[in-house]
């Protein structure tokens, strides 16, 4: 069967469309501090770490990093989604997960932070 012209134009006008709806941003997908309109300004992969319990300087949670990543010193991150599981102080942990960036005009007592993945040492 010989295919006509109009026929192919729209062969590959559908095979066209098909490829550019199917194509797929394999980006990271932030899923805290939205609300507060954050990008993910960087990427942490199996840091060493500590929990810290709230203090009064500082009355959440926090991961505290080994490490200093992409040349900031990330000492306390405020992760987002810890579980409840994890809220005891000084359990030794390995995380991954997202960066979030900060504004010049906030007060924090920590990084924002979203956990990809975390584990106890």
């Amino acid at each position: 069967m010989k295919l006509t012209v109009p026929t192919k134009i729209l062969i590959w006008s559908i095979i066209g469309v098909l490829s550019f709806f199917s194509c797929a941003d394999d980006g990271p997908v932030p899923g805290c501090f939205q609300e507060e309109n954050r990008s993910i300004v960087a990427f942490v992969t199996n840091e060493n770490g500590t929990i810290l319990a709230p203090t009064e300087a500082c009355d959440i949670f926090i991961l505290e990093s080994e490490n200093v990543v992409e040349n900031q010193p990330l000492r306390e991150l405020f992760a987002c989604n810890i579980s409840e599981d994890l809220k005891e102080d000084g359990i030794a942990i390995v995380f991954s997960g997202y960066v979030y960036e900060t504004f010049e005009d906030e007060d924090i007592c920590a990084i924002p932070f979203e956990i990809t993945e975390i584990r106890r040492q």
